[in-house]
């Protein structure tokens, strides 16, 4: 994985190396990963939504929701490989500091591996924006991926931060701790988690209640497969 982008990188073989102590990764770039995942699988329903005609008067917001997921899924697959090179920069920035007692890279790179899952949470947040207008304009046969997707990427973005945690706590634990860098990263990370949570809450919320709509209504028109 050193070598090859994650992009580029067989499933197996991913997930591999990720299973395998020897090699240097880390939750942050799974969790990316599992956000390209949502990401690509809110895409499909938007390339979906654009073929049918009924959507016509939607089409800007569409095509323009249709760029913006085209653009995450590179972007998180991008963060994923950023996320193991810093997590190989602060091992070996912390070997540094062992032998030598100077802490001040191995601080500037921890800062780093606290950021960068922080990051993929708030991309996470945008492709859940982006989901929410859609939400009106799908079909009950499509509108579970859309609920998927949003499932996917809460879990992804909260074990993201989870990664993020761990890495402000070692800053706080350092000597001279950069206490604004530490409490910057925390808001960043209270205000993302709390936005991905009521996002994901509320698209899944409302794709459940439009696949049962009809069957409470009893009706359940042809038009949701193929409109």
């Amino acid at each position: 994985m050193n070598h090859h982008p994650v992009a580029h990188t067989p499933v197996r073989q991913f997930l591999d190396a990720i299973a395998d102590p020897d090699v240097f990764s880390g939750g942050g770039s799974v969790a990316a990963v599992a956000g390209a995942g949502a990401a690509a699988t809110a895409l499909l329903v938007l390339r979906l939504n654009a073929k049918r005609k009924r959507n016509a008067p939607h089409m800007d917001g569409i095509d323009d929701g249709i760029d913006r997921l085209t653009g995450l899924v590179d972007h998180l697959l991008k963060a994923a490989d950023e996320d193991i090179a810093t997590l190989q920069r602060l091992l070996e920035a912390q070997r540094v500091s062992k032998g030598t007692g100077d802490l001040k890279q191995y601080a500037d790179v921890l800062q780093q591996a606290a950021a960068s899952p922080v990051a993929i949470a708030e991309s996470i947040g945008d492709l859940l924006a982006v989901v929410v207008p859609q939400l009106e304009i799908t079909t009950r046969f499509t509108v579970s991926d859309l609920g998927a997707a949003a499932v996917l990427a809460e879990g992804a973005a909260r074990a993201a931060l989870l990664t993020s945690e761990v890495n402000i706590a070692l800053l706080r634990d350092l000597p001279e701790p950069p206490v604004e860098a530490i409490q910057t990263l925390e808001l960043r990370l209270r205000t993302i988690r709390h936005a991905v949570i009521d996002l994901a809450e509320r698209i899944e919320r409302t794709s459940r209640g439009m696949i049962h709509q009809h069957a409470l209504s009893g009706d359940a028109p042809a038009e949701d497969l193929a409109s």
